[in-house]
């Protein structure tokens, strides 16, 4: 019996139609069989094709800048700064560019720093390829695709104090970025950025960032 888990939560595409025009795919994994299965799998479409692999975000970004293709699938958890800055330095080399997340975590801050962050997806990788081919679809046609597991997480922890964006400076923070390069990736000033932790460390009664990154962490938020 099929039921709502069985696939993704699809969002009607308010952008216009590109036909049946290729659909060029950036790839980001740091584990490179993993990328490469996913490449072929991607590959056997008529309309799909992946333009360029990359392992870390700081190659996806520049790959992206070079190739400026439809869709962009990356790993939240790659070497380096990870998926949410390699989508936001993608965003701002590649504007036309759609990022979907493809995550082994089931984390509720994925989607919620996703949203924030412009992500137009978000996907748990054990979703059927079927599921997943018709995400990148969906996403050059300019739609979301947010995994409903998700979804329900987001839900179930309504209780979240912190705001989508308190959580994207936490996350960014917990990363290992400074606060200079977290008002870099997401377009604020460093003095925006500090208010954001300090409402984040006075919102979890934490001692200091390092204490409401461990709370925040417990409690399923990052």
């Amino acid at each position: 019996m099929t039921t709502l888990l069985d696939q993704p939560l699809y969002h009607q595409a308010t952008a216009a139609d590109r036909g049946t025009a290729t659909v060029s795919v950036l790839l980001a994994d740091g584990h490179q069989l993993f990328r490469s299965g996913l490449g072929a799998l991607l590959d056997r479409e008529a309309d799909l094709a992946v333009v360029a692999e990359s392992p870390t975000a700081e190659e996806a970004a520049a790959e992206a800048a070079r190739t400026r293709p439809a869709v962009a699938v990356l790993d939240p958890d790659m070497p380096g700064p990870g998926g949410p800055a390699a989508a936001a330095m993608i965003r701002e080399r590649a504007p036309g560019t759609a990022v979907l997340l493809l995550t082994a975590q089931p984390r509720t801050a994925d989607l919620q720093r996703a949203v924030a962050d412009g992500v137009a997806g978000v996907l748990l990788k054990d979703v059927p390829p079927a599921a997943l081919i018709a995400a990148v679809r969906e996403l050059a046609r300019g739609g979301r695709v947010y995994d409903p597991r998700l979804v329900v997480d987001v839900v179930r922890a309504g209780g979240v104090p912190l705001t989508p964006r308190e959580l994207t400076v936490l996350g960014h923070v917990a990363d290992g970025a400074t606060i200079n390069e977290v008002a870099a990736a997401l377009s604020l000033s460093p003095g925006t950025v500090r208010n954001y932790v300090s409402a984040a460390i006075a919102k979890t009664r934490s001692r200091n960032r390092c204490d409401a990154i461990r709370i925040a962490r417990e409690r399923g938020w990052l």
